[in-house]
């Protein structure tokens, strides 16, 4: 038995009507198991409170306290990686961003340097 059709266009019409047949098939099933899932937290939606008619004015924002328990952390796991000990690290503090800033550029304009 030959083949059925020896058209290119047809083929290829037909192959990509399978395919995206099955995308969207997986899409349809993705879907409907976000739906079911068990692991994804319901969460209630609250009442509807009804709001003060005169609410007192907020006071300004004080700046956000910056965490850097988990900073210290990699920085003292780095330190232990390259064979010193957590007595060795005397202190560790923020710089001003502007360090940062200043240091790229300069290892930018170094590089550059190097490369012509």
């Amino acid at each position: 038995m030959g083949p059925v059709t020896t058209n290119p266009w047809l083929i290829a019409v037909i192959n990509m009507t399978i395919v995206f047949g099955v995308l969207a098939a997986l899409g349809v099933l993705m879907h409907l198991i976000q739906m079911v899932d068990p692991t994804q937290k319901k969460t209630a939606k609250p009442a509807v409170a009804p709001t003060p008619a005169a609410a007192p004015a907020a006071a300004p924002a004080a700046a956000p306290v910056q965490d850097d328990s988990e900073i210290i952390a990699v920085i003292a796991a780095a330190i232990a990686a390259t064979g010193c000990s957590a007595d060795q690290i005397a202190c560790v503090r923020r710089l001003p961003n502007a360090s940062w800033t200043v240091n790229a550029r300069v290892e930018a304009i170094s590089v550059r340097k190097e490369c012509f």
